[in-house]
């Protein structure tokens, strides 16, 4: 009997450990080596789970069919801030099925919003204030 408590003891340690494992968004790579978000997995999975939310939720799409054409062209294109290692290959086309807000060197104001359009498109992105990002963060876990 207590053999068997102990292995449904061990079991059930063994399955919480699991689901604490946080898995590394794969858009990290492109500012973060492997080995450091490894570490984070072990050593700081709390980062790492920010990091991977901030990768998905810092930002916001929407399409603009009613903005004027020239309302739209005083927005900064946000393909003009692309700041990306030597070693890493642009996509021909960035469109929000590929969009990786680490691939840009824009800034995050602290109480307010950004807006960008996404090249010649009438689809704008909208950087969410840090205090948004961590009151998101905050509330999803």
């Amino acid at each position: 009997m207590k053999r068997l408590i102990y292995i449904l003891c061990t079991f059930f340690t063994l399955s919480l450990f699991a689901q604490q494992i946080e898995t590394i968004n794969s858009k990290l790579l492109f500012r973060y080596d492997a080995e450091f978000l490894n570490n984070l997995v072990l050593t700081n999975p709390s980062k790492l789970n920010y990091l991977n939310f901030y990768v998905e939720n810092s930002y916001a799409f929407h399409q603009s069919d009613q903005m004027p054409l020239e309302k739209l062209d005083q927005i900064p294109n946000i393909l003009n801030f692309i700041s990306v290692p030597d070693s890493f290959e642009i996509p021909n086309t960035i469109d929000q099925t590929n969009f990786n807000i680490l691939m840009f060197d824009v800034v995050f104001k602290q109480d307010k919003q950004n807006v960008y359009r996404l090249g010649d498109t009438n689809i704008l992105v909208y950087l969410k204030s840090k205090e948004e990002i961590y009151t998101l963060y905050n509330n999803a876990n």
